[in-house]
């Protein structure tokens, strides 16, 4: 699968750079390909394409190495779906500026914006080089070549920008760019996803076998999926318990969806094969509810569930605690989380891992607020690794699986010491047809996702 990652440096971005440079010959591990990166003008980021078997991989090897190296303030992990290159035109320019440009899209036309951004028909001074789809911060990406900044800025105000579905576009021009592997390798990757003909022409696919079989690749994972609604969240909750169930297919299911107080988006999690399927109940089936305004991607490392003792408080309440942590410590946060010495009063029912805004997600069930907040000031003040949280309160779930396919997920994802001591544990209400009673009473359904 592709991820586009995101280095925001402490120091200079300069300095950034100078150590992909130095070690781009050892940027390389079994499953983790890193493929370029680029510097874009006015960002404070440097950009990594990569090629991973795993979403694991990517903290456990790529980030947690690249921390070690140098300093790292925050990292972004972006999935990227339906990736295509181009072909220039013959007799171009010799002299050329590229450009990144990143578009906000209409959920209801994210395949659209998406095919007619490749029929435009391009002027001879500016080229399409690449474009593909992005749930992370922006919904589709570009890469143009252009002969001037004033020739790309003008194709995209009046050509792009007036596509049917585009509410926004950021454009910067990129300023460094660098192989991170070899030009035959890194020209192997191009050839899996490139198109014929330069776009604005008719063409197909150069090796359809070869796309295919990444469409296909096999790259289980767990992912939360935000939907941002125009007006209402009440009547987007409606749509998704009417109709989401339906997306369910063998290589994609919709687990759950929950509510959180004061968020403006609706949360579901998802069960997905790869990116790419995730992409088509995107682009879809999600894009189909009526209060959409936008959808994020966030996905998930390591997801753990805990249950709870069989002696426990029966009025429990349930809230997410969110963290932000400091890269290179991320691993050694997450196993003091698991391993912690948790009070009476307050149990851990998941634990994850996450590749967005937040770097961390654990669900707590609790007598009160008062019991969790005085928790995670003693838990994340003084753990080492640990930048800032945010508590939440849990408003309401609702289970999208059915009860069988629900139980198998969360069997491969329960504790391995839990598994091993199942008799210490409360199982009274395991598996009930009251499903919400018996998550609000033993933690072991999570409810509680940004």
């Amino acid at each position: 699968m592709l991820v586009l990652i995101r280095l925001f440096p402490k120091g200079e971005l300069s300095q950034l750079w100078d150590t992909i440079e130095i070690e781009k010959r050892y940027l390389y591990w079994e499953g983790v390909v890193p493929l370029y990166a680029i510097q874009q003008e006015g960002k404070e980021y440097v950009s990594i394409v990569m090629d991973v078997k795993t979403l694991d991989s990517v903290q456990n090897v790529f980030l947690t190495y690249f921390a070690t190296m140098t300093s790292v303030r925050q990292t972004k992990t972006i999935p990227i779906m339906s990736p295509l290159y181009f072909p220039l035109l013959e007799g171009h320019a010799k002299e050329l500026t590229r450009f990144q440009v990143y578009l906000i899209v209409s959920p209801d036309r994210y395949d659209n914006v998406y095919s007619e951004v490749i029929s435009l028909e391009y002027p001879k001074d500016v080229m399409l080089t690449y474009i593909s789809h992005s749930f992370g911060d922006d919904d589709i990406i570009l890469s143009l070549l252009a002969e001037t900044e004033e020739a790309a800025m003008d194709f995209l105000n009046n050509k792009i920008a007036k596509i049917e579905g585009v509410l926004a576009h950021d454009t910067s021009k990129v300023l460094k760019s660098i192989y991170l592997q070899s030009p035959e390798e890194c020209e192997k990757h191009r050839d899996r996803f490139l198109y014929t003909v330069p776009a604005g022409q008719k063409g197909t696919l150069k090796n359809p076998d070869a796309y295919e079989s990444y469409r296909r690749e096999r790259t289980p994972m767990t992912v939360i999926v935000r939907l941002y609604a125009k007006q209402s969240l009440d009547k987007l909750w409606k749509d998704i318990e009417k109709n989401l169930q339906d997306a369910a297919t063998k290589d994609l299911i919709p687990l759950y969806a929950s509510q959180q107080d004061g968020k403006d988006f609706i949360t579901v999690i998802f069960e997905a094969m790869n990116f790419e399927v995730l992409k088509d109940v995107l682009t879809e089936n999600l894009s189909t509810l009526v209060d959409i305004r936008k959808t994020r991607t966030v996905p998930m490392l390591e997801p753990t569930y805990f249950l709870l003792p069989k002696e426990h408080p029966k009025n429990l309440e349930r809230y997410l605690i969110s963290l932000k942590l400091e890269p290179r410590k991320a691993q050694a946060v997450y196993t003091n989380i698991r391993n912690y010495n948790y009070p009476q009063n307050v149990f851990l029912t998941y634990l994850t891992l996450a590749l967005g805004d937040d770097d961390a997600l654990l669900s707590i069930l609790a007598e009160d607020a008062k019991a969790v907040q005085a928790f995670a000031q003693n838990a994340f003040d003084p753990m080492d690794g640990v930048i800032n949280y945010q508590i939440s309160t849990q408003l309401k779930t609702k289970r999208l699986a059915p009860k069988e396919v629900w139980r198998r997920h969360h069997k491969k994802y329960v504790s391995s010491f839990d598994k091993q001591h199942e008799e210490d544990f409360d199982d009274d209400f395991d598996w009930t047809d009251d499903f919400e009673e018996y998550a609000a009473l033993t933690g072991a359904f999570v409810h509680e996702f940004e």
